[in-house]
Parts: structure tokens; C-alpha cells; sequence
């Protein structure tokens, strides 16, 4: 397809169809020290990635009186909220019905939490969506950690296979009616083959050019991670964060994905 001009908040950026098309399952992970910080890179990648994910700087923010859900919003369109819901499911419950407000498009609970915490996460999703009248954010379940491997679960005596658990909790994910799961990119493509591709399949553990956030272990590239699965949206953070040159290698990125769309 032949490039297009496309407008942004922050000006203009010439791409092509199949790479806007990369650009709405690109997630770039704020996962850096201050509000600020987290603003301008927001603001900076706006053109090369669709949404954003953030997680303990929520709480700064708001301790700031800063609405950064607001303000990421007026730079790069909506937000996951990565805050890994785990607790009773009233309190779940609360917490959902809380960040179910303007510009959160997803946010995300342990499917560890079991069923009843999981359907409470659904239950405050809906409740808090209705209060503001505005369309309910996905609800999606954590699976296991890509900081995580068998020798981690080993430790912990879990008894099962770091595979294993992930598809056993994707398959509790879709009984209880969550929306979508929270895996390794490298196992989205087996699971979409399994479980269907009206499930979403959020997947950090993204690298390239040999560069990744500390500390994970289950890595993939950007560009096999949609050739296996074609509901899946890429969170990408060192990757570009970490980049000599952010905006050039979220372009990079972007149009290795589009290769394969």
C-alpha cells in the first residue's frame, strides 16, 4: 500500500498502512523513575507506538496530584495500567472499579488470585466503567512472569513445567471470562492456535538488536511475535527505552512488525 500522511498529537508522521497498523500493537513501557520521565517519552515515541503501560508510578502521580492517565492520554492515545491486581476479591473489587476511568484501555490482575478475585476484577471493571458512562476496559489475567523460568517455579515447589502453567491458567483466564491474558510473547502464537484469536494476548519479553529490560528470561523478537500470533499486543520497553536512538529504533521496530501484517 502506498504512505500516507498520518496526524498525530505531536505533528506528523509519514507511515504506511501495514505500519500504523504495527504502531496500534506497540505498548511502550514507561517503566522509568519519575512522572516526568514517563511524560516524555510519551510524548517523544507518540508517533511509533499506539499506547502506553504503566504501573507503580499510578500511585506517584497520584501522590503528586497528577493525573498521568490524562496526560498520556493527551500525548499517545490510552493506557495500560500494569498494577497486577492481587488480593481479596472485595478489595480487587474496589481497585477495579476505581481505574476504570477515562483513557484506560486495559489493566491487569494474577489469575493466581483464583476464580471468584478474577470475576470481581470483571464485576468493579464494569461497575466503575458504568459510573463514569464510559466503555469498560479489558480486564486481562497474569499467567506467570517473564522474570520467571522452570527452575524459579522448581524453587517454589509448584510441581509443573513453566509451559504448563502458563496454558492452564490461559484456559482458567477464558473460563472465568476474562478478556485476555498476560504471557511471554514467544508462547502468544500456541496459545492463539489453542485458545482463539478473540482472546488478548499482551506480551512483554520483547528484545532487539540484542537489547531488553533487565531481567527477563522469556525473550522474543518483535517481528516473530506477530508473525505467530495476530491478537497480540507487543509491550516494548528497554528495547526502545534504552536505545541510543529512541525514536529510530521504535521505527525500526515498527517496521519489522509491519513486514509481517
Amino acid at each position: 500500500m502506498g504512505r500516507k500522511t498520518w496526524v498525530f498529537q505531536g505533528g506528523k508522521m509519514n507511515l504506511t498502512d501495514k505500519e500504523q497498523e504495527a504502531r496500534k500493537r506497540i505498548c511502550l513501557a514507561l517503566d522509568v523513575p519519575t512522572v516526568g520521565e514517563a511524560l516524555d517519552l510519551a510524548g517523544e515515541l507518540s508517533d511509533y507506538v499506539g499506547m502506553c503501560k504503566i504501573n507503580s508510578l499510578y500511585n506517584v502521580a497520584m501522590n503528586q496530584g497528577v493525573n498521568i492517565i490524562e496526560e498520556i492520554s493527551k500525548r499517545n492515545g490510552s493506557v495500560f495500567l500494569d498494577l497486577k491486581f492481587h488480593d481479596t476479591p472485595n478489595t480487587v473489587y474496589n481497585y477495579s472499579k476505581a481505574v476504570s476511568i477515562p483513557g484506560v484501555s486495559f489493566f491487569n490482575t494474577h489469575i493466581a488470585g483464583g476464580e471468584e478475585m478474577c470475576k470481581k476484577a470483571i464485576e468493579g471493571a464494569y461497575e466503575g466503567a458504568q459510573i463514569r458512562g464510559i466503555k469498560r476496559p479489558k480486564v486481562i489475567g497474569v499467567t506467570v512472569l517473564t522474570s520467571l523460568d522452570d527452575n524459579d517455579l522448581k524453587e517454589q515447589g509448584l510441581g509443573i513445567k513453566y509451559d504448563d502453567l502458563v496454558r492452564r491458567r490461559t484456559e482458567l483466564a477464558k473460563r472465568w471470562g476474562l478478556d485476555g491474558i498476560v504471557c511471554a510473547a514467544k508462547k502468544a502464537g500456541g496459545l492463539e492456535k489453542e485458545f482463539g484469536s478473540d482472546f488478548m494476548y499482551v506480551t512483554p519479553g520483547i528484545k532487539w538488536a540484542g537489547v531488553q529490560r533487565e531481567g527477563q528470561k522469556q525473550l522474543y523478537t518483535p517481528d516473530k511475535a506477530v508473525q505467530d500470533c495476530t491478537n497480540s499486543i507487543l509491550v516494548i520497553g528497554g528495547a526502545i527505552t534504552k536505545a541510543e536512538d529512541k525514536r529510530e529504533t521504535a521505527y525500526e521496530i515498527l517496521q519489522a512488525m509491519a513486514k509481517y501484517l
